[in-house]
């Protein structure tokens, strides 16, 4: 939606044309409109993506002393309103938050519903705020003790020009990655700001991190009935108010349950619709325990019943070994391989006449539709979908595994994330395994897909909305006992009885799929050719890092991965793909590695 980019002059000067060149590299964030603001004590830079009042809202915007730079979308501006002493000037978020922020301060965040990250400013007084999933980025640094801020992290690379990665990072890298732990990112000394927290930053006083917003856990009284009509309610109306803009929008179509149900909506509250679906040039089909059946199966019959214009979109091998290079510039880390690459075609192919999408992120979270929700109801010891760890750590050269001590280093996470899920004292075993695995897979596993799905839509100038990303519906579910979410041996039984009437037949009974990836053997044989091409090469940081003989042999052995090393999908191919953009990501950002 947008690129903001912002600077304490508390302690150190400025450097005007550095700082537009940084806040530059966010062109793509904000191709329709920009600005700069330099006064004594604040340094502002915002790249613009016009979705509403296009003409207007131009940032960053002032009132006398008060000063704000924002990237998102509040849904619910008339809730907001009244809250007012006067009407505003004209229809803008943006001043309905500035004026908010002028009036309450802090205060107001708790009563927000939207996907946001901004940088507020009252004299000398600095407040910096991400919404409550983070949907919408923020990164932060302190240098010379001034803060900077910035919507991606190639922008404080670019203005302070320090890239290390020391040994935490290495351990985010390979331990959590390509997801991440709270607050924590690659480089060192660069942080994220955790999603419903904000940083108050005063000259002459430490960094304050402040939490807004949490979950919370109630008692639950609604029978099975009543709580399939609260959730049809609130998703369509998280839907129908996240359509408000003033350009076109589409949707993202795979034919699975959570995209056919916003698909289906939209439809019926727009005269005209375009969707898109991805598939993959030469890639055979082959049926898992995560893949049943094929998106093109049912894309069709969805568009034709809601009476969209569908677009299939096809990405051919070489466009995906294209994108593990440049995803890797798009995400500042290395990333999910040919499944971000092929979401870059997406997003590009979708923008040539759209600026705004939707998309079904987020429900298999709170719905609870990954299989380790309920295959087996095993005991929860660490993150599910951090999947062969001790044999990651095995491919560690002997000086990194006993530096860095990968399972141990996950494991200290894992422990500190189930501490922190809201339950209750009358709560059962069963039911508190239940909400610290919603929270673990909202806290981290829903964090890296929407880091994703905003670092590569944004890359192509277009803004995707995630209505499952509601933070009424996401309250409300938090609470909703899992015996209603997976009912008669049915992943989220709830979510399709809701909708059972309204999507087709086919698509509620269809099993959850995931996100599809590329089982072509010509992009897998080009991946290994990548590959073997950079261990060529003995100065690459990978003979730093890993033991090269097993390498080796991981590349001369036909036999995939017994499970995936990450997530649902990603196997073999795609971890020898993950060390290739280590490798391309090493070289390019010129990063200096501290382990010792």
């Amino acid at each position: 939606m947008c690129g903001i980019f912002y600077k304490s002059n508390f302690y150190t000067k400025t450097d005007e044309k550095r700082f537009i060149k940084a806040c530059n590299l966010l062109n793509h964030r904000g191709p329709d409109d920009y600005g700069f603001l330099f006064n004594q004590e604040h340094s502002f830079g915002h790249k613009r993506l016009a979705i509403r009042e296009v003409l207007k809202a131009k940032q960053p915007m002032s009132i006398l002393n008060d000063h704000l730079i924002y990237n998102g979308e509040l849904y619910n501006q008339d809730d907001l309103l009244p809250k007012l002493d006067a009407p505003l000037e004209f229809n803008s978020d943006t001043l309905l938050l500035l004026k908010l922020l002028m009036k309450y301060k802090e205060d107001i965040l708790k009563e927000l519903n939207g996907i946001f990250a901004f940088v507020y400013t009252h004299l000398d007084e600095v407040l910096i705020v991400r919404d409550m999933f983070g949907v919408k980025p923020l990164y932060y640094t302190l240098y010379h003790n001034d803060i900077i801020v910035a919507s991606e992290m190639k922008s404080i690379l670019a203005y302070t020009n320090e890239r290390v990665v020391d040994k935490e990072g290495l351990c985010e890298l390979l331990g959590m990655g390509p997801s991440h732990s709270q607050s924590k990112t690659v480089f060192k000394g660069i942080y994220e700001l955790k999603p419903g927290h904000y940083l108050k930053f005063k000259k002459g006083q430490s960094i304050e991190d402040h939490t807004y917003y949490q979950l919370e856990a109630k008692p639950f009284h609604l029978n099975y009935e009543e709580t399939k009509n609260r959730v049809r309610y609130l998703l369509d109306k998280a839907i129908v108010r996240q359509m408000v803009s003033d350009v076109g929008l589409s949707t993202l179509l795979s034919g699975g349950l959570d995209s056919s149900i916003i698909s289906t909506i939209v439809a019926k509250n727009k005269e005209k619709l375009d969707t898109y679906s991805i598939s993959y040039e030469k890639s055979e089909f082959k049926e898992n325990a995560f893949e049943r059946s094929k998106d093109s199966d049912f894309t069709h019959l969805v568009s034709d019943a809601i009476g969209s214009v569908q677009h299939d979109i096809v990405t051919d091998n070489k466009t995906l070994v294209e994108g593990l290079r440049k995803v890797v510039l798009m995400r500042d880390t290395p990333g999910m391989t040919d499944i971000d690459s092929s979401m870059y075609y997406l997003t590009e192919a979708i923008r040539k006449d759209h600026a705004l999408s939707m998309s079904g992120e987020c429900s298999d979270e709170i719905f609870g539709g990954y299989p380790w929700f309920y295959e087996k109801k095993r005991k929860l010891t660490t993150f599910p979908w951090i999947r062969n760890l001790d044999y990651k750590e095995s491919l560690l050269n002997e000086k990194c595994r006993s530096i860095l001590k990968l399972k141990e280093y996950v494991m200290k996470e894992f422990d500190m994330a189930i501490k922190e899920a809201p339950t209750l004292s009358t709560d059962s075993k069963t039911t508190i395994r239940d909400r610290q695995l919603t929270y673990i897979n909202i806290k981290y596993f829903m964090t890296n897909l929407l880091d994703r799905k905003d670092r590569i839509s944004m890359e192509s100038s277009l803004e995707v909305r995630v209505p499952f990303c509601d933070k009424d519906l996401v309250d409300f579910l938090y609470n909703v006992p899992f015996k209603y979410k997976y009912k008669n041996k049915t992943e989220k039984k709830l979510l399709r009885d809701a909708y059972k009437g309204t999507v087709i037949d086919e698509v509620i009974e269809r099993k959850k799929s995931p996100y599809p990836k590329s089982n072509s053997k010509e992009y897998h044989e080009e991946v290994v050719k990548l590959l073997r091409e950079v261990l060529e090469d003995k100065s690459s940081v990978l003979y730093e890092i890993f033991d090269i003989n097993k390498i080796e042999d991981i590349l001369n052995s036909e036999e995939e991965l017994e499970v995936p090393w990450y997530g649902q999908l990603m196997r073999k191919t795609a971890f020898l793909a993950y060390l290739y953009q280590i490798d391309y990501w090493f070289k390019t950002y010129k990063i200096k590695l501290e382990i010792e």
